[in-house]
C-alpha cells in the first residue's frame, strides 16, 4: 500500500463535538461501499434520498457551521493542485461549494436528493448517483468527496491520471461516513492498479485527506 503522510493538526478541536447515533451503522456500510461498491442497491439509494429530504430545510442550520472546516484545512494545505475541472460528490445544499470553486472555478456539484441540490447556489448541479458518476472517462481533475461515501471504481474512471482525490469528514473518525483512510487507498489501489499515497490530518472535530496516483503498480 501507497504512503501516508500526517500532518501536524494546526486547527484545534473545540468543546462540544455532536454525536450522531446512526454513525456506526453508516460506517459500516460506507466501509462496504468502498471495499464492495457493487453492493449498493436502489433501495439504498431511495432511502438516502428519504432521509435526506427530511434533513434538507435544517441541513444549514444543523450543519452549516463546523463541516467546513476539515475541507478549509485540506484546500489551504494539500495541494498542489492541478488545474481543471472538479466534481463535488454529495455536495447536499452547496455548503462547501463556494470553497471549492477557490481552488477549482469549475466545479460541477453533484447530489443524489433533489430536496438538498435544489438549495444549493451552485453554478453547475446535477441530479445523480456517485456510483455512475456523470462525467466522462479521466474528465476530471479532482474529485471532492465531503462527508459521502466512496464508489472507488467512479472516482477512478473519471479522473485523469495526475488529478486528486479529496477526502473530508467532518466528525473525523466519529463521521457517519468515516472509513479509516487506509481504506480508501486501498480501495483506490485495487480498482485504478496502480500505487496511490495521501497526505492527511486533522482539524477542528474532522479529518481530511488528499490522495494522489503514482506509477502503475
Amino acid at each position: 500500500m501507497g504512503q501516508i503522510t500526517e500532518l501536524p493538526q494546526v486547527v484545534p478541536a473545540d468543546p462540544g463535538k455532536p454525536v450522531r447515533p446512526e454513525a456506526a451503522a453508516s460506517q459500516r456500510t460506507s466501509r462496504e461501499l468502498a471495499e464492495h461498491p457493487s453492493t449498493w442497491s436502489h433501495e439504498q439509494a431511495d432511502e438516502v434520498v428519504r432521509r435526506y429530504t427530511e434533513l434538507a430545510p435544517v441541513w444549514d442550520g444543523d450543519r452549516g457551521g463546523y463541516r467546513s472546516v476539515p475541507l478549509t484545512d485540506a484546500l489551504q494545505r494539500g495541494g498542489p493542485w492541478p488545474a481543471g475541472l472538479c466534481l463535488e460528490v454529495g455536495c447536499g445544499t452547496g455548503l462547501l461549494s463556494a470553497l471549492i470553486q477557490e481552488v477549482w472555478p469549475k466545479v460541477v456539484s453533484l447530489d443524489l436528493t433533489w430536496a438538498m441540490l435544489s438549495r444549493s447556489p451552485a453554478p453547475w448541479r446535477v441530479l445523480g448517483d456517485a456510483s455512475q458518476l456523470p462525467a466522462g472517462d479521466a474528465s476530471a481533475q479532482a474529485v471532492v468527496l465531503a462527508d459521502v461515501p466512496l464508489f472507488a471504481d467512479e472516482v477512478v474512471r473519471t479522473l485523469t491520471p495526475d488529478g486528486v482525490v479529496v477526502w473530508s469528514n467532518a466528525l473525523g473518525e466519529d463521521a457517519p461516513h468515516h472509513v479509516p483512510i487506509e481504506t480508501v487507498l486501498g480501495a483506490l489501489e485495487k480498482d485504478s492498479g496502480a500505487d496511490w499515497s495521501a497526505v492527511m490530518s486533522h482539524a477542528g472535530w474532522g479529518l481530511w485527506a488528499v490522495l494522489r496516483r503514482g506509477e502503475a503498480a
